[in-house]
């Protein structure tokens, strides 16, 4: 029997890239601008889904724009540091290198940013040892970024398909040779057949009850990958901003990161101390993004937190008029709303607490960003290894979608060329299409978001800012009874085919247990502090016994954890441990 008659559409493209945002958008206009024929499927609407578009300001390259004294070298020293010496170093050089190209073609592409005559104005972020940042107009860069991709995409007449949930990576021989897909539209199933693909899918920052991530950051590729065979690396190490608003109904607004990083706003408990100092006695109130947040989750469980569970960020040590100043400069629109709540930025403080924001680790992957499955490429958020433990403040994650959207966009097509065609393994296929319908058959049960919200909270409670032995053992129970009493129950409630929200959260369910349990057993494994990886019972750095990433393998259907020296060129930690 043949493919056409497994499912509804089978399509062909030399590239397949799965995500279509920053560095699915990259990917896709390098691999064509080099000649390729490039298939892009996301799951939501390009320029209207995943992280990109709500990006903030952040975008880094060492220009020398504001300081001469910055450049490629620098940048590198500092992500290493930031990432606690477990990056791999091969990759951060490259990605490091790469940004003083590949962030500036943005503008050619489209972007706008704020400039003094013909060189950028640039500013200097927590992590960085210069002003490195560059500015793009307008207080959401996320717009700015859709605009220039969208624009190429419309130039290179780019071949998109909107609102496919791809389920699973296809194998041949132990290569992977395309994607399952259903079509969220009208409940189609598609195969896509490739000599390369590229995931480019996102983190899983939505694993956590409170988050600033788009609702669907759920982690999708890492879990394919991870099914299909391919490593994962650094799993237990999890960003979270601490800059989201918590005064409703603005929460998880991000607003208050431009009080901090552009008019320096010093934190307070609700005793009136700045706080920051008890726990960054050097940075305080400028230190890196994780132990700021976790300086607020602890400030909460000593009973000193504001109201609704944060801290609070105040300007009363500025001037009235240079706040008016900034105030002009940007006309940030969140100002009538806060002011028609009765808060004055000028005297009033703003509720501001963490939330989940960016997944440091994902699928392993190489300086090439090849993953360690044939003909298969992570890039961006997705991947792991470039952050190590701990991601700097300022703009990085645009950074490495678009260096790594380049790299894989270059290499996968320029390869693709000398490449045969895999067949499709049709019990592969109807394996896979079996399950999803399954569960679209399944009309009583557990819905998928009532899995989901439990695992939401779970994360959050147990293995999120402060982490210790038994809160682990208690969420990996909960995993367990969900993986044997509610997986199998979980079911779609609506027949509907069209548009079925039922659907993708029962996908979307499975997908974060998985995840869940991946980040568990390696926090659980980690027994020590390291940036992002807080540990209560373990509260300090051993490089001694963890100067090593650990990693995630499927075997047997099991999941299997090792350990692996980061790939360390050329600088090491020091020698003796050096305070935040």
């Amino acid at each position: 029997m043949s493919l056409e008659k497994e499912v509804d559409q089978v399509i062909k493209a030399e590239i397949l890239v799965l995500g279509s945002e920053a560095a699915g958008a990259k990917a896709a206009i390098e691999a064509q601008e080099e000649g390729a024929d490039v298939q892009v499927v996301t799951k939501g609407l390009v320029g209207r889904t995943g992280d990109t578009v709500m990006a903030g300001k952040g975008i880094q390259a060492p220009l020398g724009h504001s300081d001469p004294r910055d450049n490629p070298d620098v940048f590198f020293e500092d992500v290493v540091k930031g990432g606690e010496y477990l990056n791999n170093q091969k990759l951060s050089e490259r990605l490091t290198k790469l940004s003083i190209t590949e962030c500036p073609k943005m503008e050619e592409w489209g972007a706008k940013f704020y400039k003094d005559g013909d060189k950028f104005v640039q500013v200097q972020y927590p992590g960085s040892s210069y002003p490195r940042g560059l500015l793009p107009v307008g207080l959401n860069a996320g717009l700015q970024w859709r605009r220039a991709f969208k624009k190429q995409f419309k130039r290179l007449n780019t071949k998109i398909m909107e609102d496919i949930f791809i389920t699973s990576l296809l194998l041949s021989d132990g290569q992977v040779a395309g994607a399952f897909g259903v079509s969220i539209r009208d409940g189609k199933t598609i195969v896509f057949q490739a000599k390369k693909t590229i995931l480019t899918t996102g983190g899983c920052p939505a694993i956590y009850r409170r988050t600033d991530a788009s609702i669907d950051a759920t982690g999708d590729g890492m879990a394919m990958a991870y099914h299909a065979g391919a490593e994962l690396v650094d799993m237990e190490f999890q960003q979270f901003f601490p800059l989201c608003c918590y005064t409703p109904p603005l929460e998880m607004n991000v607003f208050p990161a431009e009080l901090r990083y552009f008019l320096h706003g010093r934190f307070y408990n609700s005793w009136g101390e700045q706080f920051m100092e008890r726990y960054l006695p050097l940075a305080k109130d400028w230190g890196l993004r994780d132990p700021t947040s976790r300086a607020i989750y602890l400030e909460n469980m000593y009973g000193r937190g504001s109201p609704h569970g944060g801290a609070w960020l105040a300007l009363n040590h500025l001037p009235a008029r240079l706040i008016d100043e900034w105030i002009k400069l940007f006309k940030p629109s969140y100002i009538p709303k806060l002011e028609k709540m009765g808060i004055d930025i000028r005297k009033d403080g703003v509720e501001t607490g963490p939330g989940a924001h960016y997944s440091m680790g994902g699928v392993r992957v190489n300086e090439n960003c090849e993953t360690t499955l044939p003909r298969l490429y992570a890039a961006g958020e997705v991947a792991g290894g470039m952050d190590g433990a701990e991601r700097i403040d300022g703009g990085p994650a645009i950074t490495w979608c678009l260096t790594m959207g380049y790299i894989t966009g270059k290499d996968a097509a320029r390869t693709a060329k000398e490449l045969d065609w895999l067949d499709i393994d049709l019990n592969q296929v109807r394996k896979e299409r079996d399950r999803v319908f399954s569960l679209w058959e399944r009309k009583e049960g557990i819905p998928g978001f009532k899995i989901r919200d439990q695992i939401r909270d779970m994360m959050w409670e147990r293995c999120s800012l402060v982490r210790d032995r038994q809160g682990l053992e208690e969420g990996l129970s909960l995993i367990q009874k969900i993986k044997s009493d509610d997986l199998p129950r979980l079911c779609v409630p609506a027949p509907s085919k069209v548009f079925n929200k039922g659907l993708v959260e029962a996908l979307e369910a499975i997908i974060q247990v998985d995840l869940a349990e991946m980040i568990i057993r390696a926090a659980l494994m980690r027994e020590e502090s390291r940036k992002s990886h807080y540990r209560t019972d373990f509260p300090k750095l051993d490089n001694q016994n963890w100067l090593k990433n650990i990693i995630i393998r499927k075997k047997d259907d099991r999941m299997v954890f090792t350990t692996a020296p980061p790939v360390i060129t050329r600088i090491r930690p020091p020698e003796k441990e050096v305070e935040e």
